[in-house]
């Protein structure tokens, strides 16, 4: 893909982005993000893990700040639209960003041995009258060139309909199950929690590992307990703060949709 600046139109998924999720679980946009984000995104990284006390209390998040651009990017709502939920109206998602993480990862260090996030209910992955509903979906932007085996992010291809329980001995990193990637700085990755994955050691030693992890469901659903705090989302434009509102469908007795964010429609 090309890079898509900020400000444009959201980029629809692709039939052929589409099968490859749905055969895999992930897909993965190289190169989207503009130069001037990622390097904002990078210092405001390196500032949550080296410079804490130059930052107010309220923007130590990896969402607060030029990170927040990436809630909503145009390369990823065209997707997000087509794999966790449409939106209900012209001024609201249909997903809500419920938890975020930064990802600064030295040479030597590991991440997290195999697993996989909740798969049961409306959180797991399923297919529907021809439509994809992700249920919970990670979506994870990689700052850094990430080299195929040198770390990232990899993924047991399929099991996000895996029919029976994986093995035990499969629930171990091992490269011929775990599919990796190469990527350049201002790649996503986006995948379904329902697939198997690994935070494979980093073995880059001429640069960090950094990333921002965002965690993503519809507005029917919640997994995660909101990790960002009022004051930054209450900086963001009206229809980016939706992707932070309740979890509830339709309120009967004032016959309103819940396709708004405000005080009293928070997730918690």
């Amino acid at each position: 893909m090309n890079v898509i600046s900020t400000t444009a139109d959201p980029v629809p998924m692709t039939d052929e982005q589409k099968f490859i999720f749905d055969l895999k679980g992930w897909v993965l946009l190289p190169g989207v993000l503009e130069p001037e984000l990622i390097e904002a995104c990078r210092e405001h990284l390196h500032k949550l893990k080296n410079e804490t006390d130059s930052l107010p209390e309220y923007k130590r998040y990896s969402l607060a700040g030029p990170a927040q651009e990436l809630i909503d990017h145009p390369a990823i709502v065209g997707v997000l639209r087509e794999i966790i939920a449409p939106d209900p109206g012209p001024d609201s998602y249909g997903f809500r960003c419920e938890n975020s993480f930064a990802m600064y990862r030295t040479a030597g260090q590991s991440g997290s041995s195999p697993h996989c996030g909740p798969i049961v209910g409306p959180l797991a992955y399923r297919v529907l009258n021809g439509r994809i509903w992700s249920g919970l979906t990670r979506v994870v932007w990689e700052l850094t060139e990430v080299q195929k085996g040198q770390g990232g992010t990899p993924i047991m291809s399929g099991s996000h309909k895996v029919n029976f329980p994986v093995p035990e001995d499969y629930r171990q990193f091992d490269p011929w199950l775990y599919e990796s990637y190469s990527c350049p700085p201002g790649s996503v990755l986006i995948f379904s929690e329902s697939c198997w994955h690994y935070g494979l050691e980093w073995k880059d030693s001429s640069q960090d590992r950094r990333a921002i992890f965002n965690c993503y469901n519809s507005y029917l659903a919640q997994w995660h307990k909101v990790n960002l705090p009022t004051e930054v989302i209450d900086q963001m434009p009206p229809r980016r703060q939706t992707a932070f509102r309740g979890v509830w469908g339709h309120n009967f007795h004032q016959g309103q949709h819940n396709d708004y964010y405000n005080q009293d429609n928070q997730a918690l």
